[in-house]
């Protein structure tokens, strides 16, 4: 008979009963909604984004809006969705020091020729990590950790990165910027299992003799053979004055001349390592799926993001009448639906499936 699996929550569970028995002194805040309905919407300043915008490689000639032409559905060879979903959560108050867990998933979704989806066996993964400051000087933290790391829990801290010790004591004693940092880092999580996840799918050997390719919810922050980033949110200027103009006035079905991106050094591996950073020259785009007259000059606009191995136009084109062809059927029920692919919805809808049923029992679910 098989053992039931121990989820992240039961283990919490036991942990907090652990330390009131042991008379250890922590605000329980398990009944706060997770960190993403708090900070839906916000933007948070992330260290490895660059402050000053650097001018684009064109590769293309001078940025220029181009009509996409049209493919037949049947054309695209687009056959894998690739996306991740967190949940992070407040746990307790130790002292100054906020708590935090994160549960991600990750998944690669197939479409057969009939449209049908599921989720390709063996990729669906899901991965927990405690979100703590190390260093922090509140021996309480210290006990915390010896205990978590004595379970062989993952514990990251959201301030790594920060080697001046004043800096760091400073920001340890800071509530709200734990916080933040502790959001920063669970999305840094999600990010890291993704890359892991289409790393292995590139160096499968069964994908040698699969022409299908696969489009990343996000950055390609891993070159893989016939792989393309989907941005939906254009929130770094990469392109700066007239360039900026043309691409907020593309029309419907245009697309902007390609151009290499500035910053050539992206994760792979663990997305918040500094070691794990490669070169890669990347092929950006950026494309108008429906009309954005009478709406914000962003709307229905993403950037798409190919191997090195994209550059010429001809295959710029195909990719670009490939991503026409997925605005059907629209994900209606989501507000984001001007961007959203139909199949990433769905498997966001199953991811979130996989997340209430790891943190079932939660007290602030």
């Amino acid at each position: 008979m098989s053992v039931p699996r121990t989820t992240f929550v039961h283990r919490v569970a036991r942990l907090h009963l652990e330390l009131e028995q042991s008379g250890v002194s922590l605000a329980d805040m398990r009944r706060s909604p997770s960190l993403e309905l708090q900070m839906a919407g916000v933007t948070l300043p992330d260290r490895r984004t660059p402050e000053r915008p650097a001018a684009v490689e064109p590769l293309e000639g001078a940025i220029q809006a181009r009509l996409v032409p049209t493919h037949p559905p049947g054309a695209s060879r687009i056959r894998y969705f690739l996306d991740g979903a967190q949940r992070t959560f407040l746990v307790w108050r130790v002292g100054l020091v906020p708590v935090a867990a994160t549960v991600v998933a990750a998944a690669v979704l197939t479409r057969d020729a009939s449209g049908r989806c599921a989720i390709v066996p063996g990729t669906l993964r899901l991965e927990h990590a405690w979100l703590i400051p190390r260093r922090a000087a509140d021996s309480k933290i210290k006990d915390l950790l010896a205990r978590i790391d004595c379970l062989g829990m993952t514990v990251l801290d959201p301030l790594q990165g920060i080697a001046d010790e004043a800096d760091y004591a400073a920001l340890a004693g800071d509530y709200g910027k734990i916080i933040e940092a502790s959001y920063v880092q669970a999305r840094r999580v999600r990010e890291s299992l993704e890359q892991r996840l289409l790393l292995e799918w590139g160096t499968d050997p069964e994908r040698d003799d699969d022409p299908g390719w696969i489009v990343v919810d996000g950055r390609l922050q891993v070159a893989v053979p016939r792989a393309i980033g989907l941005v939906k949110e254009i929130s770094q200027a990469y392109l700066l004055g007239p360039d900026a103009e043309v691409l907020l006035g593309l029309p419907p079905r245009h697309r902007t001349t390609a151009f290499r991106p500035p910053d050539r050094f992206r994760g792979l591996g663990v997305a918040s390592s500094e070691d794990h950073r490669v070169r890669m020259d990347l092929t950006l785009w950026y494309l108008r799926l429906w009309d954005a007259a009478g709406l914000d000059a962003r709307h229905a606009l993403i950037r798409l993001e190919a191997g090195p191995e994209v550059t010429s136009g001809e295959q710029i084109d195909e990719l670009s009448s490939w991503m026409m062809t997925e605005r059907t059927p629209r994900a209606t029920g989501d507000e984001r639906w001007a961007t959203l692919l139909y199949p990433v919805h769905y498997l966001e809808r199953i991811l979130k499936r996989s997340l209430e049923s790891e943190t079932r029992g939660w007290p602030g679910s």
